[in-house]
């Protein structure tokens, strides 16, 4: 009876070390895997400080490269700018010439060309009544004042069309023509502010963007020479425990 008691007093001591041993050896598990991280971490680690050099020469010359494109792109701009208020002074300049002295010029011109046309109808009617009054009192032969007052007659009705077609003409310009060429300058004018203000509100935009593309460039190549730092003074520490170990 003893010695089942006894043993059955040994038995939780024997589990008791077996769970021990079992914890440990779970122990052992876990802190393999952690180490291994540490050195896969560390490898890592290593290979980004090797590749820090190479990547901080891309940055910079990326760096370059916006720096140029903006040079290059703001200056496109400005010649747009440029081009743009060239166009837009020259509408101006047209617009305010017509108004001022090409249309009184235009419709002047056409009046003076009805005015012509009515002076030849005049003289060919006056021309034409004065050749009917001398054939009619003087003997002349048929043939000679038939000719005679038949071009004559031909020339004043050439004349009267002509007189017609001037005033046509000249109510065409006055009606028609002319604010069709004042509505067009116009319109061209405002095409070209239209544009003026396109080309400097583009360039405003552009030199936005490239400094907002120049600054994020230099903002990446001073954090990689940052790193490349960082890694050279941790090497140079290194080096330095060795040499003391």
């Amino acid at each position: 009876m003893l010695s089942t008691l006894t043993s059955l007093r040994a038995l939780p001591c024997s589990l008791l070390g077996a769970a021990l041993l079992f914890g440990s050896g779970c122990a052992g598990l876990h802190s393999a895997p952690e180490a291994g991280d540490e050195k896969d971490e560390a490898e890592e680690e290593a290979d980004d400080e090797q590749a820090l050099p190479g990547k901080l020469e891309v940055a910079k010359l990326e760096l370059e490269l916006a720096k140029l494109e903006a040079e290059q792109e703001l200056a496109a701009a400005e010649q747009t700018l440029a081009a743009a208020k060239l166009e837009a002074e020259k509408a101006r300049l047209e617009r305010q010439a017509f108004a001022e002295l090409g249309r009184a010029r235009e419709l002047d011109d056409a009046k003076l060309d009805l005015d012509r046309s009515r002076g030849r109808a005049e003289d060919a009617a006056a021309e034409l009544a004065e050749l009917e009054a001398m054939y009619s009192e003087e003997e002349f032969a048929i043939k000679t004042k038939e000719l005679v007052i038949t071009r004559s007659r031909r020339e004043l009705d050439h004349a009267k069309r002509g007189l017609d077609l001037a005033g046509r003409k000249l109510k065409e310009t006055e009606v028609f023509e002319l604010p069709a060429k004042e509505h067009e300058l116009e319109q061209a004018s405002l095409e070209a502010d239209k544009g003026l203000l396109e080309a400097q509100q583009g360039l405003v935009k552009l030199k936005l963007e490239k400094k907002i593309a120049i600054a994020k460039a230099e903002q990446e190549y001073e954090e990689l020479a940052r790193k490349a730092e960082k890694a050279k003074a941790k090497k140079a520490k290194k080096g330095a425990a060795k040499e003391k170990a």
